[in-house]
């Protein structure tokens, strides 16, 4: 299919197609007048995209990962993939952990502020607040 109908597929623009073609996500067929031929692979590695995407997957990352479900299975490539995916599930349960963090501290703001006690409060939210700076997450 042709880049308009493929993207509205998706609805997405047609510049955002060619954003990802242009990153190496999306590696669709030229034909002979240098039109784009978008097939089923193009359509799987799409949902791909926008799946991980939406998990906060860098195009770095979301390239790597199309990279290994472009290689034959092999025990380097399984070795690869679980090494990756060990590292970014490590990385979400640190940013779950900091986004717990982090409702805890405004719920509790929340609350001393409806409640109009914040010197009671204080120690606590200043504790929590030093806990979230001191937290660091690194990108995988």
């Amino acid at each position: 299919m042709k880049i308009t109908i493929f993207a509205q597929q998706f609805n997405l623009s047609t510049d955002a197609i060619r954003f990802y073609e242009r990153s190496g996500l999306l590696k669709p067929k030229r034909l002979a007048n240098g039109y784009r031929e978008f097939s089923e692979v193009d359509q799987q590695d799409l949902k791909i995209i926008l799946a991980l995407k939406e998990l906060d997957f860098s195009i770095k990352e979301i390239n790597y990962v199309l990279e290994l479900k472009r290689q034959p299975t092999s025990t380097q490539c399984n070795n690869d993939s679980t090494n990756f995916l060990t590292k970014k599930i490590n990385y979400i349960e640190q940013k779950i952990a900091f986004y717990e963090l982090s409702h805890k501290l405004l719920v509790k703001l929340r609350t001393t502020i409806e409640e109009n006690n914040y010197t009671e409060n204080q120690a606590e939210l200043f504790a929590l607040i030093n806990q979230l700076s001191n937290y660091g997450l690194k990108e995988i």
